[in-house]
């Protein structure tokens, strides 16, 4: 009796790099907008504050706390919910908050640099976007784990871990958030 031949899965870099290509062209498309604002004239400082932080934080809170609620839901969904369609469900709602994030941090940019304020001042804003970077990456190694045969285990575990860490992050930056805000709203 003759056994069929092992077949590998073989891992082609013009995905990744395809991949990689879209990913970056999406952000682009997201951040530069904001990041193609003009400076506000010298010595405005602040000046364009009425225009920037207290009109777009509601928008910017909304799609975080969306993202926030859909990657918890994921989480759920794969830790304590596994149905048939368990994998399915995660990733769907993985991706779409991770999408709100995205979304969030540039409408997050967009209200920071109207406003006059220099940016990465603050702990929210730092850990906010040290957040968006680790939700990408999180997501990367997410799709990764059904690709990578070679490393397979070390993909996963590092998927799970940074997912809990990042679900943490974003729940004390939200919480930091909603601090700040009121400090500059003064109430």
């Amino acid at each position: 009796m003759n056994k069929p031949p092992v077949t590998r899965h073989i891992i082609r870099p013009e995905r990744w790099i395809f991949s990689g290509l879209l990913l970056a062209l999406v952000l682009a498309l997201v951040c530069g907008p904001a990041l193609a604002l003009p400076d506000p004239p010298p010595g405005a400082g602040a000046g364009h504050f009425d225009q920037g932080i207290t009109v777009y934080w509601p928008y910017h809170a909304s799609l975080m706390v969306t993202g926030f609620i859909l990657l918890f839901s994921g989480f759920i969904v794969a830790r304590y919910h596994k149905t048939k369609n368990w994998f399915k469900t995660h990733a769907l709602l993985q991706v779409c908050g991770g999408a709100c994030i995205i979304a969030g941090m540039a409408v997050g940019v967009y209200m920071v640099t109207l406003s006059g304020f220099p940016p990465l001042r603050n702990i929210h804003e730092i850990l906010g976007v040290t957040t968006v970077f680790l939700v990408i990456i999180a997501l990367a190694l997410g799709y990764s784990v059904r690709r990578v045969h070679t490393a397979k285990t070390v993909v996963r575990i590092s998927h799970r871990w940074l997912g809990r860490i990042v679900i943490g992050l974003m729940a004390v930056t939200i919480v930091l958030g909603i601090y700040f805000l009121s400090l500059i709203l003064r109430r």
